[in-house]
C-alpha cells in the first residue's frame, strides 16, 4: 500500500498559494564537478525536458570529460572544494524513525534478496545496489531498490513490511541517449515549492518529447525516462560516508556514468537542471507530504 495514490490523478488547473518553510542543513561538501555548467543556475536546457541533443554522439562528450578530468587531477592539491547549493533535508530525526527502512539491516536484507533472486549472469557484472527515491513524471515520490549492472539499471518495488518484491523493470545501458546530473527544478510559472535538491535522470526518448497520451496518464508505463534523488535516510543516518553511500545518488549517478563511458552506444551526459513538469501538482504535494511512496508506521497502522 506504499503506493496509495499512485493512481490519483494530478490537478493541473486552478491557482493554488503555496508556501513552504525551508529546514536548515549543513551544506554538502564534495570533489569539484566534472562540467562547468554544473552550476546554481536554475535557467531551464530545452534539452533536459525533450532530450533534443541526444541524437549527438557522446564520443566529444567523454573526451571532454576525460580532458576535464587530468585537468581536476593536476589541481588536487588545491584545498578548496565546491560545495553544492543547500539541500533542504526531507523530514526530521523523529519522523525518520517511522520508517521500515531505518531499521538495522532491513535494507541489507533488502537488497540482497533481490540481487539473489533478480540478477543472472546474462545482466552483466554487478556494479552496485542503492535504496533511492524515484520522482515519477507526475513528480510523486517512491521508495525502489537500485540495481547496477554493466548492461542495465534494476528499478525494484519492494515491500519493506512484509519483506518481498512487488515489481521490477529493467533499463538496459545501451538504450540510454541522455543522462542528466544536476538541481531539480521546476517551470517558472509552477507553483510548487522549489526541493533544493539534486537528481539524475535517465533518458531513452531518442531526443523526442514526452507524448501528450503519456503526460496526461498516470496509469502509463510507456514514460521514457527515469529521475532519481537520495533516500531521505541519507540525511539521517549515523555513521560517515561509507554508512550512508546505499542511500546516495551521487555515488550511483557516479557509477552509472562510469558504466555508461563502456559502452558503444551513444549517450550524452549534462551537468544541468533536471525539470519537473508539475505546474500546481496538488495530488503529488499531498502524497509527498504524507510520505505514501514509502513503506513506514503510520499510528496504528503501517503501509
Amino acid at each position: 500500500m506504499g503506493d496509495l495514490v499512485d493512481e490519483d490523478l494530478e490537478f493541473r488547473g486552478g491557482t493554488l498559494q503555496l508556501s513552504s518553510e525551508n529546514v536548515s542543513a549543513e551544506p554538502r561538501v564534495t570533489q569539484p564537478a566534472k562540467s562547468s555548467t554544473n552550476t546554481t543556475n536554475t535557467q531551464v536546457n530545452p534539452s533536459v525536458l525533450s532530450g533534443a541533443d541526444s541524437l549527438t554522439s557522446s564520443s566529444s562528450s567523454f573526451a571532454d570529460a576525460r580532458a576535464e578530468s587530468q585537468t581536476n587531477a593536476q589541481q588536487e592539491a588545491d584545498p578548496v572544494q565546491s560545495v553544492y547549493p543547500r539541500y533542504d533535508v526531507p523530514f526530521n530525526s523523529e519522523n525518520i524513525k517511522d520508517f521500515f527502512t531505518f531499521r538495522k539491516g532491513v535494507v541489507e536484507n533488502a537488497i540482497q534478496e533481490c540481487i539473489t533472486g533478480l540478477l543472472f549472469p546474462e545482466d552483466g557484472e554487478y556494479l552496485g545496489s542503492w535504496l533511492l527515491t524515484e520522482i515519477t513524471l507526475w513528480d510523486n515520490e517512491k521508495e525502489r531498490i537500485v540495481l547496477l549492472t554493466s548492461r542495465l539499471v534494476m528499478t525494484i518495488k519492494y515491500d519493506f513490511i512484509a519483506m518481498k518484491q512487488l515489481d521490477f523493470k529493467k533499463t538496459y545501458l545501451d538504450d540510454l541517449d541522455t543522462i542528466v546530473i544536476g538541481e531539480l527544478v521546476y517551470p517558472p510559472s509552477s507553483l510548487v515549492p522549489e526541493r533544493n535538491l539534486r537528481g539524475v535522470r535517465l533518458m531513452w526518448n531518442k531526443g523526442e518529447p514526452v507524448p501528450m497520451k503519456t503526460v496526461w496518464n498516470p496509469f502509463s508505463q510507456d514514460v521514457p525516462f527515469l529521475t532519481f534523488a537520495s533516500h531521505p535516510i541519507y540525511w539521517h543516518k549515523d555513521g560517515g560516508v561509507e554508512e550512508r553511500s546505499t542511500f546516495d545518488m551521487e555515488l550511483f549517478a557516479q557509477k552509472l556514468q562510469r558504466a555508461v563511458e563502456n559502452m558503444t552506444s551513444p549517450c550524452c551526459i549534462h551537468h544541468s537542471p533536471i525539470v519537473i513538469q508539475s505546474y500546481v501538482g496538488l495530488t503529488s504535494l499531498l502524497h509527498n507530504k504524507t510520505s505514501m511512496g514509502f513503506f513506514k508506521v503510520r499510528g496504528k497502522f503501517s503501509f
